[in-house]
């Protein structure tokens, strides 16, 4: 070799080592930004720097961490800083994703200095409250050193079905990142890659075998030792209840491996009663109780706190919760099928109130009434929310018949309230659940609580014997914040709000924090498991729901989250009412021994304790 071509050499190696120190200087000068920014945002777009996990599924409010890895002018692999965007949830500066909300969103990571980008997606879908097994594929592998191999993990419902669910991976013998694409390490042996459910309460495993490379390496393994069912675990950990109520409990096995197995075990409990299937139903008297499953040797046991249905929400006024739905009534005639409701919350005008309310009487039906309510355009100019055309409205009732005829109905009980308006909270592209039907009220922070209180100031001016409040999810409009004047909300469920005994808890401390009455209500034709195996048809369900992956409840659950929330608020809705979901028998059964379990409770008031 020449001297002319080692001269020639050394300075283009210098010339790119040069390069390195004026990229890593560039980059360290270059401030983080999570702003968004103008970039192909394909996952397929070719660049030098990649981010992982490609695509992911988590769950609501589940964090997952991206990395960013860029190459060299060499074409090695190197870790680049990165600033990070998300088109929805929250990204941390390290590159840690989270969201509340469900949905479909894209994180880009661009290599500062480097001006390239790459783009991941991830899938965030809400949590699974019945969910009885995490499944991992495939279940054994056998691997090269160093080669990579992806995991998938599905859930089941206890009916078998397969459901999307977010989980928490680990591994042995290497590393696998956030969605279950698993780096063997160097050494060879028997190892495991695991899934976990982001509770923590059910898992499985993976077996993976590594093939160490052609070089003496440390003996093997020794052989695992045999696997045995180790734990028996009971799903919930614990309940509160209303008295009365019913609880559905499941149990499962951990084996010594830690992976979730069936297992077979005899229910039993103290202060009421439970099947061999795990229903429970609980007694007449509060108190602290317990559920036990066993298996052998093996047991576990669920604390149950029982609380007086009159104790867990407002001041009981009498027997019997109303029960219904929204649109109920058709002019002066109760709608066909709805023998089992005595409840209903609709619209009213101010020359057909009056009747309306001696129909309600005639029939013994409980009236919530929507004098200001529907759509949001009626109180709109230019698009903002416009207080002298709600008022308006408002003053149409202010008759002398009228009033004498809503204090009549409040003072014999047959009218519970008034709504001053629906879903103060929603706007543009909402979808109800903090989300929206596509209505407005203006720019964000039009509508605040205290705004909302002024309206029921009106309404209680007009009507002194009156309560007044308002219907919106209570956990999305300005929770951290208290009505003063406004006397109840009405807060409707659906699955994928999470646990409906921790909604039904949290919707309370509310109110006894705020002072008002709850009034729950139950999304029985959207609210029920979603269907998000790309089919969406339902299956399983109470049938397709009014968009997708909406499904409708089943009659089970609107029995058994309707008994949840009803005893515990001062009245029970159901949205909407719907013809062929209240003709349909199962459901009709539902709403029959739902309607006995209300009329049973005691009632409560409306009004601000």
């Amino acid at each position: 070799m020449t001297y002319t071509f080692k001269l020639a050499r050394r300075l283009a190696v210098s010339r790119q080592f040069v390069v390195l120190i004026a990229l890593a200087l560039l980059v360290a000068c270059s401030g983080d930004s999570t702003a968004p920014t103008a970039v192909d945002a394909s996952p397929d777009f070719p660049s030098p720097l990649k981010v992982t996990p490609r695509k992911v599924t988590v769950e609501t409010n589940q964090p997952i961490r991206f990395r960013g890895h860029g190459r060299s002018p060499r074409g090695d692999s190197v870790s680049v800083p990165i600033a990070w965007v998300a088109s929805g949830g929250v990204i941390r500066s390290d590159g840690t994703f989270s969201s509340s909300m469900s949905g479909t969103f894209k994180v880009i990571g661009r290599g500062r200095g480097w001006k390239q980008t790459d783009t991941s997606v991830v899938v965030v879908v809400p949590p699974t409250s019945d969910l009885a097994r995490v499944e991992v594929a495939p279940d054994t592998v056998t691997l090269e050193a160093g080669s990579v191999r992806s995991f998938a993990a599905s859930g089941y419902l206890a009916d078998g079905s397969k459901t999307t669910i977010g989980v928490n991976w680990t591994a042995t013998g290497g590393t696998v990142d956030g969605a279950g694409a698993y780096t063997a390490g160097a050494v060879q042996g028997s190892y495991r890659v695991v899934a976990s459910n982001t509770s923590g309460t059910l898992a499985d495993t993976a077996v993976v075998t590594i093939n160490a490379p052609a070089v003496p390496g440390p003996p093997a393994s020794p052989p695992e030792t045999p696997v045995v069912l180790a734990q028996v675990v009971l799903s919930p950990g614990n309940a509160s209840l209303g008295t009365s109520a019913t609880k559905q409990f499941k149990a499962y096995g951990r084996n010594s491996v830690g992976d979730s197995v069936p297992v077979t075990v005899t229910f039993s409990a103290t202060g009421g009663t439970i099947t061999s299937g795990g229903l429970y139903t609980a007694g007449a008297a509060g108190g602290t109780y317990r559920v036990v499953a066993t298996a052998g040797t093996l047991k576990d046991t669920a604390v149950v706190t029982l609380t007086s249905v009159a104790a867990a929400g407002t001041t009981a006024t009498g027997t019997g919760i109303p029960f219904g739905a929204f649109s109920a009534l058709t002019g002066n005639t109760l709608k066909s099928n709805t023998g089992e409701f005595n409840l209903s919350h609709d619209g009213y005008t101010a020359s057909n109130i009056v009747a309306r309310i001696e129909y309600a009487r005639s029939r013994k039906i409980k009236l919530l009434l929507a004098m200001t309510g529907g759509s949001h355009d009626k109180y709109l100019t230019n698009g903002v929310f416009d207080r002298a055309k709600w008022e308006a409205r408002l003053r149409e009732y202010d008759t002398a018949e009228i009033r004498q005829a809503i204090a009549a109905g409040v003072a014999d009980g047959t009218i519970i309230g008034a709504s001053v308006m629906d879903e103060p909270h929603v706007s543009g592209g909402d979808d109800g659940a903090g989300g929206g039907d596509g209505n407005t009220w203006g720019p964000k922070g039009t509508m605040t609580k205290e705004r909302v209180d002024s309206l029921c100031g009106s309404v209680k001016a007009q009507f002194p014997t009156l309560p007044a409040g308002v219907v919106h999810q209570w956990v999305v409009f300005e929770p951290t914040k208290n009505y003063r004047v406004c006397d109840f909300i009405v807060s409707q469920y659906s699955n994928r709000m999470g646990s409906v005994t921790a909604y039904r808890d949290s919707a309370l401390a509310l109110g006894r924090r705020s002072g008002h009455a709850i009034m729950f209500s139950m999304n029985v034709l959207n609210g029920g498991v979603q269907d998000r195996d790309g089919t969406w048809d339902c299956t399983g369900t109470g049938g397709l729901g009014q968009n997708k992956p909406n499904c409708r409840m089943t009659a089970q659950q609107v029995r058994d989250w309707g008994t949840t929330l009803g005893s515990a608020g001062c009245g029970l809705l159901m949205w909407r009412y719907d013809d062929a979901f209240m003709a349909n028998a199962e459901n009709k059964q539902a709403f029959t021994d739902l309607a006995a379990r209300m009329a049973a409770a005691p009632g409560r008031s409306c009004r601000r304790s």
